[in-house]
C-alpha cells in the first residue's frame, strides 16, 4: 500500500458589491459536524481573513463618493467599485492506493479571504452628520461583505464533505479528477449564489450599504 501526497493551488473568485495598513486573523465560522471517515484524517477548512484598504478624501457626500468611484478597487472586468471580497483556496490531499484501488486518505483545505474596504482620512472639522453617516454606511458595508465571506466558507466546509464521502476508485487518476470535478462544482455553485446574494440584497442596499 503506498500514499501520495498532492497538493492543489490555486483557485480563485472575486465577489463583487457595487457600494462599498492590512491585517489577518483566524475565523472559526464552519460546521464541525460534517462526516468524517473513520480513521482518515479530514480536518475542517482553515480559513484567513486580509483586510486592505484604499484611501479616500473629502468634506461632503458628493467627494467621498467621487473619491470612491475613482481610488476604489478594479475588478477583473475593469471597472471600479466601491468595495470588494475576494477569496481563493488550496487543497491538499493524500492517496492510499493499493493494487485493487485509490481513495483520499486526508484532506484539507486552506480558504483565504481579501476584503477591499475605503478608508475615510477624515478632518477635524468634519460635519458630525457626515461622520455618524459615513460610520453607519460602513457598519452596513461590511455586514454585506461578510455575507459574502460566510457563502465562500461554507462552499470551502461543502467541498471538504463531497471529497470524504468519495468511494474507492481504480486509479489515484481517476481519484484527482473527481477530486477536481467537486471543486470546480462548489466553485460554480458558489459564484451562483454570490450573485444571487447580490441581487437579493441588491448589492448591500437593503443592508444599508449605500453612500450617500
Amino acid at each position: 500500500m503506498t500514499k501520495e501526497i498532492i497538493s492543489v493551488l490555486l483557485l480563485m473568485t472575486v465577489a463583487v458589491t457595487a457600494f462599498a495598513g492590512e491585517d489577518r486573523i483566524e475565523v472559526a465560522s464552519i460546521d464541525k459536524d460534517y462526516p468524517l471517515r473513520t480513521k482518515k484524517v479530514f480536518t475542517l477548512p482553515s480559513v484567513t481573513e486580509k483586510y486592505e484598504y484604499y484611501e479616500i478624501r473629502g468634506d461632503s457626500e458628493k467627494e467621498m463618493r467621487s473619491q470612491m468611484r475613482q481610488n476604489g478597487p478594479v475588478w477583473n472586468d475593469g471597472r471600479k467599485y466601491h468595495s470588494i471580497t475576494s477569496w481563493y483556496w488550496k487543497w491538499d490531499y493524500g492517496n492510499d492506493h493499493s493494487s485493487q484501488d485509490c481513495s483520499v486518505d486526508s484532506f484539507r483545505v486552506t480558504l483565504e479571504i481579501t476584503f477591499h474596504y475605503p478608508k475615510w482620512a477624515r478632518t477635524d472639522g468634519a460635519p458630525q452628520p457626515l461622520v455618524d453617516k459615513w460610520d453607519g454606511y460602513m457598519k452596513n458595508l461590511i455586514t454585506h461583505e461578510q455575507g459574502h465571506r460566510d457563502l465562500a466558507v461554507e462552499a470551502a466546509a461543502d467541498f471538504c464533505r463531497a471529497v470524504a464521502k468519495l468511494p474507492p476508485v481504480l486509479s489515484c487518476a481517476d481519484l484527482n479528477r473527481e477530486v477536481r470535478a467537486l471543486s470546480r462544482e462548489r466553485m460554480d455553485q458558489l459564484n451562483a449564489d454570490e450573485q444571487e446574494y447580490d441581487a437579493t440584497t441588491i448589492h448591500g442596499t437593503t443592508q444599508g450599504a449605500l453612500f450617500p
